[in-house]
């Protein structure tokens, strides 16, 4: 069979360069080829041509999106419809996330407007919590969870041409080394990928801890499964050799949860003199001296930490698990170091107010990161705080339209409760607008402190 699977466009619309590549598909890829199915990936999001913007910038281009959404002849619905011709598949999987749930929709209606008898599934964290937003608007299968197992099943219903089961449940791999290694090269146009681009991987699916805000636990489960060192040296290297791969992305939620892992893994680095740079993602409370000395000189130059807030009061709504203490011990440890590393905080749940905010604003100066990233509170169907918010009743739980999601504009819609839109907007204004300078007189300090 001929299998098309598609990541729909967002960041595209707007003419944001997006980093990286659809790896979760890759996955899915090299499973089906494994039995038998000639796959093609379509990353709508790609585009060598397109070039990084601010956040700001795209916030301010937002509407690019939804009127690409109601115009047929924008290039990305042409450039797909033209796909479906040459590649002519008898599956269509698409991966939706809430942002991209229109697009995902989209996309389904063009490939039915092609050919009626293709078969269409959805997968991802929006389907996994929400299959019934899908399996109305031109799918005929909802895949929940990790799709590896459940991609198969619908191979084989379709292939019997009896279709027994449109919603597949989700099913754990208890073996993660029993996947394939992501089939990169079934990228439409991989050459097209910088070597950067295709630096992204996971060791490990799972997450020990409850934030109430994070989607992916519903996908991955709360234990932490973890591919064999070997196997990890292995796709490394073959990423090396294949696509000139010298930096790497983990994206495991918290790569530094098994420090005893972390510390065999940098030793295997070490050990096979694979000279790479990487970066990965983790908390405060699972880093040490020790650790973060060992990472280094295995090659890691950037961490990446979620702390979120400032206040003790909205850590605990969130579920973070960790204290202000924990922070500070973290971002002295992480200094003196010398490492590059970005503290990503987050406003406006529900229970935010202009104190707290205050309180956030203050302790980002204190703890002192080389870079900041700050985001406006989604919420994502599936998480605890989703259903707080439609308890509050800041949101219908009815909704299909997930445009304000993907609209990072800090005036238009938010979803806290105790202070008004324009007090919310005013404050995270004045906050944005701070750290916009301060990431910007940090990365010039940086870049002078590399001269010298």
């Amino acid at each position: 069979m001929r299998i098309l699977l598609v990541d729909p466009p967002f960041q595209r619309f707007v003419g944001f360069y997006r980093f990286y590549f659809p790896l979760g598909l890759t996955y899915l890829a090299a499973v089906l080829q494994n039995e038998g199915h000639e796959v093609l990936i379509y990353d709508a999001e790609h585009d060598s041509k397109c070039i990084s913007l601010s956040t700001k910038d795209l916030s301010l281009q937002h509407n690019l999106y939804k009127n690409a959404l109601e115009d047929d002849s924008n290039s990305i619905w042409l450039e797909y419809k033209n796909i479906l011709k040459q590649f002519d598949p008898d599956i269509v999987g698409i991966s939706v996330l809430s942002v991209k749930l229109k697009s995902a929709i989209k996309i389904a209606q063009i490939t039915k407007s092609y050919k009626d008898s293709i078969y269409i599934v959805a997968g991802g964290e929006h389907v996994t919590a929400r299959p019934n937003d899908v399996l109305d608007n031109f799918f005929d299968f909802v895949v929940c969870g990790e799709g590896e197992s459940g991609i198969l099943d619908v191979v084989e219903q379709v292939k019997n041409k009896k279709i027994v089961e449109r919603v597949l449940k989700p099913v754990l791999i208890q073996d993660l080394d029993m996947i394939p290694m992501p089939l990169i090269d079934s990228l439409l146009d991989v050459k097209s990928y910088r070597p950067i681009d295709l630096g992204l991987m996971m060791t490990a699916r799972g997450c020990p801890y409850n934030c109430t805000f994070c989607g992916l636990s519903p996908i991955w489960g709360h234990r932490v499964r973890s591919h064999s060192l070997k196997r990890i040296i292995s796709e490394i290297k073959l990423r090396i050799l294949n696509y000139n791969v010298d930096y790497f992305s983990f994206r495991n939620g918290t790569f530094t949860v098994n420090r005893n892992w972390v510390i065999d893994f940098c030793n295997e680095l070490i050990a096979n003199s694979i000279n790479i740079q990487w970066e990965c993602l983790t908390r405060v409370n699972v880093i040490d001296e020790e650790l973060i000395e060992k990472m280094i000189k295995a090659g890691c130059v950037t961490i990446r930490i979620g702390v979120e807030s400032g206040s003790p009061k909205i850590l605990e709504y969130m579920g973070k698990d960790i204290t202000l203490d924990q922070v500070r011990k973290a971002a002295r440890i992480l200094n003196n170091s010398g490492i590059f590393w970005s503290a990503y905080f987050m406003l406006g749940v529900p229970q935010e107010t202009l104190d707290t905010m205050d309180e956030t604003f203050r302790f980002m100066k204190e703890i002192n990161p080389p870079f900041v990233t700050l985001s406006k509170f989604t919420p994502l169907p599936g998480t605890e705080m989703y259903d707080d918010v439609v308890r509050l009743g800041l949101l219908n739980p009815d909704t299909t339209d997930w445009l304000w999601g993907a609209n990072q504009s800090i005036d238009e819609v938010s979803f806290v409760k105790y202070m008004s839109q324009d007090e919310f907007s005013d404050k995270m204004y004045e906050i944005a607008q701070y750290i916009q300078k301060y990431n910007k007189a940090h990365l010039m300090k940086d870049a002078r402190m590399k001269k010298d």
